[in-house]
């Protein structure tokens, strides 16, 4: 499905009856990406799942001296929900996907029954996260195709690399199909987020973080500290690398099927 608004075409799927699940994508990903999840989840919630702009079948950023902010991709966001008369729902953000519900969370609240972070940080980027960012947007400006090459082989277990090839050109697809200007505005738009790990005392519904074990990305010992300061913060840990739902899908499925029964149970029995 298709909506026009100010950033253009917004591609989007919703399907399913229920309980709302929203399934926001990582950072040179698409809604594609959920396809196992969703089929699953679908029989017995209501899920979206969204294309942020340049990604999937959405419209691409036409300027890559744009800043696409993690509050401009959550307004977007907010469209979706307010259009398909979604009231609270539970949200999943992988990776950047978490940066822009914790982005949207800020602003509304109201939204959320519960949130779940799938390898993903409440945190701000430090100074050397930052200059990796920077130096990623050189290379997607002058070899975009090894960017994409360099970048997702970090993203799954180096110890199961060889048997996840199908996967890893999976994504790898998906990442060549998104659009370089969307890509280096996404890039700056996260190396300038707020740090928003008070949130997580501020809030009072449900939280998860999922970690992996062997992320090469976020440190899951930080994620563990991060975890500790938080209000009904809890977290599960899976022998994945940054890429979960890809590496086992049906393990993510489970994880996410288990906390969102017991949040909609606790909320039945106040």
């Amino acid at each position: 499905m298709l909506i026009d608004n100010i950033y253009k075409k917004i591609n989007y799927k919703i399907e399913g009856e229920g309980n709302s699940i929203v399934l926001l994508h990582g950072f040179m990903e698409s809604l594609e990406v959920w396809k196992e999840i969703y089929s699953d989840l679908s029989k017995k919630y209501k899920i979206l799942s969204i294309d942020f702009p340049g990604h999937g079948k959405s419209n691409s950023i036409l300027n890559y001296d744009t800043i696409f902010s993690m509050e401009r991709a959550s307004k977007i966001v907010k469209t979706i929900i307010k259009k398909e008369k979604i009231q609270k729902a539970f949200f999943v953000g992988h990776s950047m996907g978490g940066y822009i519900a914790l982005a949207l969370l800020e602003k509304h609240p109201e939204f959320f029954l519960g949130l779940c972070l799938l390898h993903s940080t409440a945190e701000s980027d430090s100074n050397k996260k930052k200059k990796i960012r920077m130096q990623s947007i050189k290379m997607a400006i002058n070899n975009y195709s090894m960017l994409v090459d360099t970048s997702i082989n970090t993203l799954f277990d180096p110890k199961k690399l060889s048997f996840l090839q199908k996967e890893v050109f999976f994504v790898k697809k998906i990442a060549l199909s998104t659009s370089v200007n969307s890509v280096i505005s996404f890039l700056k738009g996260m190396s300038i987020r707020k740090d928003r790990r008070f949130l997580l005392k501020k809030t009072k519904f449900p939280k998860l973080y999922i970690i992996g074990l062997y992320d090469l990305v976020i440190d899951p010992k930080k994620i563990r500290e991060e975890v500790k300061n938080g209000n009904k913060t809890y977290f599960i840990e899976i022998t994945t690398g940054h890429m979960g739902h890809i590496e086992n899908p049906k393990k993510i499925t489970k994880i996410l099927e288990n906390f969102m029964d017991d949040v909609i149970l606790k909320n039945l029995c106040i």
